[in-house]
């Protein structure tokens, strides 16, 4: 069988009849369960034809704002940061948009999606139509994995690919399901070392608070408050603690002058190094280095 067509019938498991010529300006990725198409030179002409349907779960993860669907008679258009979900056999087309599209059209295969669904507790079946639902952190990058697994198809890869499907499609279930996860507290201790290393790594230079936030992918109210529980006080507490442990180990070599010493530690002057220092340790730097020299 011809490669194309023979690609094309692994294609049409999730989207439905269609020709080769319809997908020549996108890049496709075929796993068992789940297939990803990507516009790469102008609009995919299968998506925006007329009305059409899928056989599979669609979810369309877009990379900008010139996204949108037609579903019966309503106008969808896309948002950052939110995939737009379509359960099997609905309706639809993509509308043409001023600008080159982009986004990663998502499709699992019915039953598997729906084999994933029945582990979650529910009221009610699941049904999408057009629905925009927020993306969770960790899709986009399995998103990637499958993409580069699918794309080298190295050994391993039926293994892997299967791996980062079931993923991709239990990340989506519960953002479908706002299912959180109930203890953050190692990935806030995480965050939080995250920012104490950087602390550690840059004491020379002007460090603040809305700068330790950013690392650590926190607003800055929450940043506050999560080290302050983490580490039980403030991050310029904690910093000024580890940057006058610094100034001591260094007074003790004895090879730095004092106002080295403070430029070294983040210290704008020696004076203020210095009257940080007597409140923190209640004795000058000089008068430290003179009380261990006499050992």
């Amino acid at each position: 069988m011809d490669e194309k067509l023979a690609n094309l019938e692994a294609i049409e498991k999730f989207i439905g009849p269609c020709e080769v010529a319809q997908l020549s300006k996108t890049d496709n990725f075929i796993a068992d369960k789940i297939a990803m198409f990507i516009p790469v030179s102008g609009f995919c002409d299968f998506a925006v034809r007329a009305v059409h349907a899928h056989p599979s779960y669609q979810f369309v993860l877009p990379f900008n704002d010139q996204v949108a669907f037609e579903i019966g008679a309503r106008f969808i258009p896309t948002q950052p940061k939110m995939l737009l979900a379509l359960s099997p056999d609905i309706p639809h087309k993509e509308v043409v948009a001023d600008r080159f599209p982009r986004y990663v059209a998502i499709f699992i295969d019915k039953i598997f999606f729906d084999e994933q669904l029945n582990q979650y507790p529910r009221t009610n079946n699941l049904y999408f139509n057009g629905d925009l639902i927020p993306i969770t952190p960790n899709l986009m990058a399995t998103v990637k994995e499958f993409i580069i697994e699918a794309d080298n198809q190295m050994a391993g890869s039926e293994t892997v690919l299967l791996a980062a499907s079931l993923k991709i499609c239990h990340s989506i279930i519960r953002s479908l399901l706002e299912i959180r996860h109930r203890n953050d507290k190692i990935t806030y201790r995480w965050e939080i070392d995250r920012t104490i290393e950087y602390m550690h790594s840059n004491l020379d230079k002007k460090i603040t608070v809305k700068e330790l936030a950013s690392i650590a992918n926190m607003s800055l109210s929450h940043y506050i408050r999560t080290f302050k529980k983490e580490t039980g006080q403030s991050s310029i507490s904690y910093l000024n603690q580890i940057r006058l442990e610094r100034v001591k180990r260094l007074l003790l070599e004895g090879e730095k002058s004092i106002t080295e010493i403070a430029l070294e530690c983040g210290f704008s002057s020696s004076a203020y190094l210095s009257s940080s220092f007597y409140h923190k340790f209640k004795l000058s730097p000089t008068d430290f280095q003179k009380s261990f020299a006499k050992r």
